[in-house]
């Protein structure tokens, strides 16, 4: 009965070592129980499952030409004319650079309007054109004469270019000067007054 008694006592001693020693244990060294969320020496780190942050956006340096420097031939017939719109500047345009072509404007203005029937159907308006140096294209802008002018008068583009590289955009207007495109003015004849005779 006590060799009973000693053995019971033997294996709670034995069980109650074991329980301490598994709470001294140091989880920081090797064979150590992990702590939920901590690496273990050896293993790769685990990632958050939330969202990651957004990288900044590279922005690429872009340039403002309020009278870009194009030019072309002008089609008249009667009071309606049409330009063909052809880049002046560098040429080619740099690899990597797009040309955006913004709203026209005339001056001075008055004697003009736009009439984009003026072109052939076929023709690429220049309303919203982009130029590259791969596959360029002229565009064209129409016009209608509505009152009579003595001088000629300039079609004005204005653009956005975006470079590849700063150098890109500065050479774009270096040594080049605005609108080479003029419209004529024809005499628009005014109705003679008549008189009724009584």
């Amino acid at each position: 009965m006590v060799g009973v008694v000693v053995m019971r006592g033997l294996t709670v001693a034995v069980a109650l070592i074991a329980v301490l020693l598994a709470g001294c244990s140091d989880t920081t060294s090797d064979g150590g129980t992990p702590v939920p969320g901590q690496a273990t020496p050896g293993e790769p780190t685990i990632e958050g499952t939330g969202a990651e942050t957004a990288q900044p956006e590279q922005t690429k340096p872009s340039l403002e030409i309020a009278s870009a420097p194009i030019g072309g031939n002008v089609e008249a017939g009667g009071l309606r004319q049409c330009a063909e719109v052809n880049w002046l500047g560098r040429s080619p345009i740099p690899d990597g650079t797009a040309i955006r072509l913004g709203s026209p404007g005339l001056d001075p203005d008055g004697v003009f309007e736009f009439d984009q029937s003026s072109c052939s159907g076929d023709l690429r308006p220049c309303s919203d054109a982009e130029w590259q140096s791969v596959n360029f294209k002229p565009c064209y802008v129409g016009v209608r004469q509505v009152a009579n002018g003595s001088d000629d008068v300039s079609l004005i583009i204005p653009v956005k270019a975006t470079c590849a590289r700063q150098e890109d955009c500065d050479s774009l207007v270096d040594g080049t000067g605005g609108s080479q495109i003029r419209f004529t003015p024809d005499i628009i004849e005014t109705p003679s007054a008549t008189t009724s005779g009584h």
